[in-house]
């Protein structure tokens, strides 16, 4: 069985007899691409070579990743965001006819502005030389009444899937792994994120709490055209890329805010035949008891002990038998101060309590200075896992 096949099972419900390890290295890889360190033994690999020496499987939403217009390129460095080997673009979201959109280098920064019949906005990000994902600099919404501009933009959006673009992203992609989508995050992670910030949204929510629930309602009614675009897709498996850590999002704003949210999309695409998993990590302990109630089929990232705050027992608890754990491995057990026995022995117990539900991985990437060898490692302890289960053992 390969491992698109192994994965897609999982996701069934089937036993695949075997584990598919899907360690997400692509920050990794680009941090020490872009600065000329990469071990000489991979220098001239593409990041897909790398994964096929390691003998492992990648996460293909980055490849096959949503577009906006102001994010297809970032001009820097030749960099493309989670956009490994420059990848087309398999769901393009675009400026409105009456949006006018444009990119402005400025330094290390790279400058956002939105001209639209509602007002300006504009939004910075910069870039860092740690990570492939550059980070905002300055939020578009500065008053509420900025909100009335981005509810154009967002309403004005034409939305394109690229069947083209998703058959070159196959092509390249092959048996490695089932081609899986990013949906946009939740309305209220959308606002934290990338539009108003974590402070300002938490203190608005208290102190305009009406004006910002309109907010929310009309970006879930946007994002109405990326789900009916991702449903009539050839698309199976849909991530959720929410990155939820109690530590930023109280237990009370989630059951209000992105429960309902979560419930309402897996049912719409669970109807369209779509499987879907969500991205948590960090601290998730308070919101475990949530599971079952959200509709996913899976957990991305759900982060143990000492990373997290769960321990990989708590995490059995709160997925049962039914739902299915994608990673487990906390992140800093890749970090060379970490024995290797310390990893070896977590991912031994991942496997006796959570297979087959389980898409082994890294909670929830390989770091910058993590060992690429470790990698390498866990392929050859699954290797052998593999192997016991075709003998029954």
């Amino acid at each position: 069985m390969t491992y698109k096949e192994a994965v897609l099972a999982v996701f069934k419900g089937e036993d695949p007899r075997q584990i598919v390890w899907q360690p997400r290295i692509e920050n990794w890889y680009d941090i020490h691409k872009r600065r000329g360190t990469l071990p000489k033994k991979y220098a001239g690999m593409s990041l897909l070579e790398l994964y096929d020496d390691l003998g492992c499987s990648p996460r293909p939403y980055t490849y096959a990743r949503p577009s906006p217009e102001d994010l297809t390129d970032w001009g820097i460095e030749g960099r493309g965001g989670y956009c490994p080997q420059n990848a087309p673009p398999v769901l393009k979201i675009n400026s409105g006819p009456d949006v006018k959109a444009k990119q402005i280098r400025e330094g290390d920064l790279l400058v956002e502005v939105w001209q639209t019949p509602k007002g300006k906005l504009r939004r910075k990000w910069r870039l860092s030389e740690f990570s492939i994902v550059p980070y905002i600099a300055e939020f578009p919404v500065k008053k509420l009444t900025d909100l009335d501009t981005l509810e154009y933009i967002l309403l004005n959006q034409e939305v394109v899937f690229d069947q083209e673009a998703y058959d070159e992203v196959e092509r390249r992609i092959g048996d490695r792994a089932p081609i899986a989508m990013n949906v946009p995050r939740a309305p209220l992670q959308q606002l934290i994120l990338f539009y108003l910030g974590h402070q300002d949204t938490i203190f608005a929510l208290y102190d305009s709490c009406e004006r910002i629930e309109r907010f929310l309602s009309v970006a879930e009614e946007a994002d109405n055209k990326v789900y009916e675009a991702i449903k009539k897709s050839p698309v199976k498996i849909v991530n959720f890329p929410d990155n939820v850590d109690i530590k930023f999002l109280s237990p009370s704003l989630f059951r209000r805010y992105l429960l309902p949210h979560y419930q309402k999309r897996t049912a719409e695409l669970r109807q369209a035949g779509k499987f879907t998993d969500v991205h948590w990590d960090g601290n998730h302990k308070a919101i475990l008891p949530y599971t079952h109630q959200t509709g996913f089929d899976g957990f991305e990232a759900l982060t143990p002990l000492p990373q997290g705050d769960v321990t990989i027992n708590e995490i059995k608890e709160g997925l049962g038998d039914d739902l299915i754990l994608l990673d487990g491995i906390p992140a800093i057990h890749f970090l060379p101060n970490v024995s290797e026995d310390t990893l070896v022995q977590t991912v031994r117990r991942l496997l006796e309590l959570l297979a087959p539900k389980i898409i082994l991985g890294i909670s929830d990437e390989l770091p910058g200075n993590g060992e690429i060898e470790r990698v390498r490692l866990i392929s050859e302890l699954i290797k052998d896992y593999n192997f016991s289960l075709s003998r029954g053992e």
